[in-house]
């Protein structure tokens, strides 16, 4: 395929119609400013070709201008021997959304019908198509950034592998490959499981299920037997329970047993009467004792807080003088301690007036020095600007070196034309006086001269001679070389090489004094003007003092001993304060002593305030309770009476509780048997009607059958597992090709910017890995962003070659491709690209207007389309 010229309507910035036109066969380029709308014609181009017209998702959407408007793309192009014309229009409305097609002029299909010719024309990226690897978007640099790039790559190994064609039929490995991976996906997960859904597992799961089945049938069987021998047990025992002499023998003995159990419990109410009388006895015993001892604990607790009140009252009346002792130091050593902070204070601030005065005399020197250097620096910048504009005037080392093997190839492939091409020299003989003559002029006695056309020789008294040079000898190496050579000592901007050579003598002298000079810059700025100006700018204003200025050690001297003299009067502050605090505390322990000893005084005398004779009446509680103590006597002989001759409680009510319980659980155990007659009788029923025996038999027949699928099944999965491998074995051969192929083209390429390289491509995944350079293996990953941006490139324009020769041409578009490589590298990387466009068409845009006059070419611009306005 072959880009002719593409216009834009209605596309981002683009609202009136642009176009770009003109494209050639090889190297066509396109430098303009940023925001100048290169990447728009880069997207448009990828949406026209490759987006339908029916969609209108975030990738269209991106393309419609911010006033409104519906995208309109036209792209002009050749593909298969024709000239065809592609135009889209994508909407939100379905009514203005549209997709024609012509070819050599000629409408041959819209909407629907023109994406099926496009897609028919042009391989989407999305399947393996070329533009997926060839259409390099800006900021792209590895060679990994998404599908499109894999099934491309995945399209040129399979192109390439001469053994894979033969074996199956060219590029259907892939499509073998795939028709394995969807049989084997239908029946398997990828860690070989069987897939929920697929074939295999339903069939497995069938299999599983009439196993189960089986089983199931074989145990209602066996539990069908079961209930049949229980049911006829169960009637056994019904007949024996039902009997009528053995219901009469139950009835009897709970007869007697609730009559021995009703004399039990009337004695029993008796004793506890009895016990009833016993506890109040005891109950009002205590409750006398309670009272007398409460009577005489109040009285020993009055005469004891008496005492303990007066002690307290003493403790704390030698307490207080003590603690007013106490806050007198502590007043005089407070202002003590106030009188040595004031001259602490007063001494500090004497200090720090030194101290600034003292700075200042340091400041004022440093701001002399900064600025003495500030001069001389500015003065070695306005030098070095010279010396640069000087530098770039001249030729540099690295051109010189480009101006120099240009032209040693000039003269190989001159000397390698002259030696293959055909030559003559003439030899006169004196005798005969006559002479060779070329275009009127005679021939030169003895110089060789080589023929390079067609070319007619005057004999003179003989005739004429035509010679010919030979057919497979001309001298294009030779002119290239020239042609060349005369670029770049144009680019260069001198006329000869030894012109160059005086330039660069000049550069090297510059060169030379460009260093001295951003050394002293170095010397007397290390870390820049920029820095000195900072380092001026913070250093403090200049200081005005009047008055005396204090000396900075007498100053140092009187603040330490303003602060020792403060030091000592807050130690002995702190200790006057610590020996007054406890002695507030000691006397705060004393005074609450006593409040509490006082207060307990006051409860023991009003606790003894309701008596009127207190120790009279602890007298006659005595007597009442000796009393008390002989009628508890009388009421426990009569208790102890009683609770000898009692029957046994608890046994009557075991032997009553034991017959109930017989007569209920003899009932409860027939109706169990009862209900359990009716559910087997039942369940008897169910299964005999459901004919289980037939059902087991025709499962066993299903499960044989099942059985005998799940098998075929695992056959077909071995018999594709093992076509897979077989397939991928012959894959890993036809990648082997592949790394030829690309190792092929790739290394001249290489080798025009590293001339020892070597590339590593791993055979997986079409991808260079490695590089070797002077004799050193360096990851791709550790290289430099702009070393992998140029083997990126380069690893496409070898692709697009393979492609070329195995006779799909497709253009390579670069969108900004080189931003990251330096002025020096993109010359190599331009004669690459020149290389390469010799039979492929390749579209450039950048930014780099300057940078990219060098790269030649057809010259691209974005002009207006008066015709589609």
């Amino acid at each position: 395929m072959k880009i002719l010229a593409i216009s834009l309507q209605n596309v981002r910035r683009f609202v009136d119609p642009v176009q770009i036109g003109g494209f050639g066969s090889g190297l066509n380029v396109l430098a303009a400013p940023n925001e100048h709308g290169k990447s728009t014609f880069f997207d448009a181009l990828h949406a026209v070709f490759f987006v339908s017209h029916r969609s209108f998702d975030k990738v269209i959407k991106t393309l419609a201008p911010n006033v409104g408007g519906d995208p309109q793309v036209t792209v002009e192009f050749e593909a298969d021997g024709a000239r065809w014309k592609l135009e889209k229009c994508w909407s939100s409305a379905a009514s203005r959304k549209d997709a024609k097609l012509w070819r050599d002029g000629n409408l041959v299909a819209q909407k629907s019908e023109a994406e099926d010719v496009l897609s028919g024309l042009l391989k989407p990226p999305s399947d393996g198509g070329p533009a997926g690897l060839l259409w390099v978007r800006q900021g792209v640099v590895d060679l990994e950034s998404g599908g499109d790039e894999q099934k491309a790559r995945r399209d040129i190994m399979t192109s390439v592998a001469g053994e894979v064609e033969a074996m199956t039929g060219g590029r259907r490995m892939e499509t073998a490959l795939a028709k394995c991976a969807e049989f084997l996906g239908q029946h398997l997960t990828a860690t070989g499981k069987s897939a929920q859904n697929g074939g295999l597992k339903k069939c497995e799961i069938e299999v599983q299920g009439l196993h189960l089945r089986r089983d199931e049938l074989a145990e209602d069987v066996r539990k069908l037997q079961g209930d049949l021998d229980r049911r006829r047990q169960v009637r056994r025992e019904l007949e024996m329970l039902e009997a009528p002499e053995a219901h009469e023998e139950r009835h009897q003995a709970l007869e007697r047993a609730v009559s021995g159990l009703r004399d039990a419990e009337e004695h029993d109410r008796k004793v506890q009467s009895g016990q009833d009388k016993l506890g109040r006895l005891e109950a009002q015993a205590e409750k006398a004792d309670a009272k007398m001892a409460g009577l005489r604990n109040a009285l020993r607790e009055a005469e004891q807080a008496e005492e303990k009140a007066s002690d307290t009252g003493k403790t704390v009346s030698q307490a207080r003088g003590q603690r007013d002792e106490a806050q007198t130091l502590l007043d005089a050593a407070q202002t003590g301690f106030d009188e040595a902070v004031h001259l602490e204070e007063a001494s500090a601030a004497n200090l720090r007036l030194a101290h600034r005065v003292d700075r200042e005399r340091s400041a004022s020197k440093q701001r002399k020095t900064l600025g003495n250097r500030i001069e001389t620096a500015e003065g070695l910048i306005k030098t070095l600007e010279k010396q640069q504009k000087a530098l770039a005037a001249e030729v540099s080392t690295t051109v010189l070196q480009t101006l120099e093997t240009l032209a040693s190839d000039l003269s190989v492939a001159t000397r390698s034309w002259d030696s293959a091409a055909a030559s003559f020299a003439i030899t006169y003989d004196d005798k005969s006086g006559g002479k060779v003559r070329r275009d009127g002029q005679v021939v030169q006695d003895g110089q060789r001269h080589v023929v390079t056309g067609q070319l007619h020789l005057d004999l003179d008294g003989i005739g004429r001679l035509e010679m010919s040079p030979p057919s497979d000898v001309d001298d294009r190496l030779v002119r290239e070389a020239e042609t060349a050579l005369a670029k770049a000592l144009a680019a260069a901007g001198v006329e000869t090489l030894a012109a160059a050579r005086g330039s660069h003598e000049r550069f090297l002298k510059a060169e030379a004094d460009l260093r001295v000079t951003q050394a002293d810059l170095r010397a007397v700025a290390p870390g820049g003007i920029g820095a000195l100006r900072d380092e001026f700018a913070e250093l403090p204003p200049p200081l005005e003092v009047s008055g005396n200025v204090p000396d900075l050690q007498e100053a140092e001297q009187a603040e330490t001993e303003a602060r020792k003299k403060r030091e000592a009067g807050s130690v002995a502050l702190e200790a006057a304060r610590t020996k007054a605090q406890a002695l507030r505390e000691v006397l705060t322990r004393a005074e609450a002593l006593a409040e509490t000893a006082q207060e307990r005084l006051t409860r023991a005398k009003a606790a003894l305030a309701g008596y009127d004779n207190p120790a009279a009446l602890l007298q006659a509680m005595e007597t009442d309770a000796e009393g008390l103590v002989q009628e508890i006597a009388e009421a426990r002989t009569v208790f102890e009476a009683l609770k000898g001759n009692a029957p046994d409680l608890a046994a009557a009510r075991a032997a009553e509780k034991r017959a109930r319980s017989v007569v209920v659980s003899v009932e409860e155990k027939a109706n169990a048997l009862r209900e359990e007659r009716a559910g087997l009788d039942s369940r008897i029923a169910v299964v005999s009607s459901a004919a289980v025996e037939e059902e087991l038999a025709l499962v066993e027949e299903q499960l044989t059958e099942a059985q005998e699928r799940l098998d075929r099944i695992r056959f077909d999965i071995a018999v594709y597992q093992r076509l897979d491998r077989a397939l991928r074995a012959a894959r890993d051969s036809a990648r082997e090709n592949y790394v030829a192929a690309v190792h092929k083209e790739l290394v001249p390429l290489l080798r025009m910017i590293w001339p020892d390289a070597e590339p590593v491509i791993d055979a997986e995944t079409g991808l260079i890995t490695a590089i070797t350079r002077r004799g050193k293996q360096e990851d791709f990953g550790v290289l430099s962003g702009g070393t992998q941006e140029q083997i990126s490139l380069l690893v496409r324009l070898a692709f697009a070659r393979i492609l070329a020769t195995d006779g799909r041409p497709a253009p390579v578009i670069l969108d900004d491709a080189i931003v990251y490589t330096d002025d020096d590298r993109i010359e190599q990387m331009f004669n690459a690209l020149t290389r390469q466009a010799e039979d492929l068409q390749i579209i450039v845009f950048s930014c780099r207007q300057r940078a990219f006059l060098g790269l030649g070419g057809t010259t691209l611009s974005i002009s207006r389309n008066e015709d589609a306005a």
